[in-house]
């Protein structure tokens, strides 16, 4: 059982290595530097699957979240932390505040999960998998640019997201639910539909925003609420 103070500062401390090591990696092309952003958030996201068992109470999740939005913050306006601990985040030729999004995200999803493991994990998932997929494929094989809203996306991109989705998605959902694998699937088709979409129309990071939100609601729509 960890003491309420290594429970509070073990997510931010989880930062500094993960930043520290990637960040000594040179990237020398575009590819490159996504494929080490998204190691990051990867590692940080799968990390953070372990979060509901020591950050049990609100005002935890909401120091935790704060220490960490206080380094990264710290990492993006102190030009000698960036220049050590920064390349990970702000190397990749894009403005974003992605990073602290995605620490919102998980804040937020630990307290509207409310206990139900599969509000947490699978949209977690979503956004730690799927996202990553998406960003690296989109990058190597830059194939039919999409417009409008998805101005800046690709069809490559969108469809590895799907697959990616899908495929996290209909095994957690046949493992942590009573759900027949019919209907798993379905939902999984679903879920992994809607936040396809919300990746594809988001921007600057956003999307570490709304691909969560958009799977909780619908998992609490026809999952635990139903």
């Amino acid at each position: 059982m960890l003491s309420p103070f290594l429970a509070l500062v073990l997510p931010p401390l989880l930062l500094v290595p993960a930043m520290g090591l990637l960040s000594i990696i040179e990237s020398d092309s575009p590819l490159e530097a996504e494929i080490r952003r998204k190691a990051f958030h990867v590692s940080i996201g799968l990390a953070s699957l372990t979060f509901p068992m020591f950050l049990t109470r609100p005002w935890m999740v909401l120091v935790a979240l704060s220490l960490a939005v206080a380094w990264m913050t710290v990492v993006r306006q102190v030009p000698t932390v960036r220049r050590h601990f920064g390349a990970v985040l702000h190397g990749a030729d894009r403005a974003s505040h992605g990073e602290l999004y995605f620490a919102a995200s998980i804040a937020a999803l630990l307290l509207a999960s409310n206990g139900e493991s599969v509000l947490y994990i699978i949209p977690i998932l979503i956004l730690t998998v799927a996202d990553a997929v998406a960003a690296i494929v989109g990058r190597a094989f830059p194939k039919s640019p999409l417009g409008g809203l998805a101005t800046g996306k690709t069809t490559s991109g969108s469809v590895a997201f799907f697959v990616a989705a899908l495929l996290v998605t209909w095994p957690t959902l046949f493992g942590l639910t009573d759900l027949s694998l019919f209907v798993s699937f379905a939902v999984a088709m679903s879920i992994a539909s809607a936040t396809c979409v919300a990746e594809a129309i988001s921007s600057r990071g956003f999307d570490n925003l709304a691909i969560p939100t958009v799977a909780l609601f619908i998992l609490k729509l026809l999952v635990v609420g139903a």
